[in-house]
């Protein structure tokens, strides 16, 4: 038996909001100012991507965006044509997240935590490859709030705004 992976579910406006409350409140846990919303113009991309998701093996939270770039130069390859082709994805999961209340836009442009919270059952219940992006999400969120600016962030990457 095939088992068929679904690209659509994982770039349903629900599911990428999801994703963004992650990596929102990871961020929030190390800057309390919330990430600038042109971030997640790069974070969901390499969170969401089935090709980048090997590049996170041996990390964790403390690793840091240079350390990972550092050790994963392969990262940084069409990254640019990553972030270009995602961002109807993107602004949808912004626009799902904020209309959902999961999300706010805060002054700054900044995005916050919403008065919703995402229900445990499903979280509990995403299978392993939704999981990992979720997981991934989180794990940029810590990174670029230690890194500084969005500015840093995209300078590291090899990225202008």
């Amino acid at each position: 038996m095939s088992v068929a992976h679904d690209i659509y579910a994982e770039t349903n406006p629900a599911f990428c909001a999801h994703a963004l409350v992650a990596f929102t409140a990871a961020f929030i846990s190390n800057n309390e100012s919330g990430p600038e919303i042109p971030s997640t113009y790069l974070a969901l991309p390499i969170a969401l991507s089935g090709n980048l998701g090997h590049t996170f093996e041996g990390t964790n939270k403390k690793t840091g965006l240079l350390e990972w770039l550092n050790r994963r130069p392969e990262v940084q390859i069409e990254l640019a044509d990553l972030v270009n082709v995602s961002m109807d994805i993107v602004t949808e999961a912004i626009r799902f997240g904020c209309f959902s209340q999961l999300l706010a836009v805060n002054p700054g442009a900044r995005l916050g935590l919403g008065s919703q919270k995402v229900k445990k059952s499903a979280v509990v219940a995403l299978s392993a490859v939704p999981a990992q992006c979720i997981k991934r999400a989180e794990r940029l969120g810590f990174w670029f709030a230690s890194a500084g600016s969005t500015r840093t962030v995209f300078d590291m990457m090899g990225l202008t705004v």
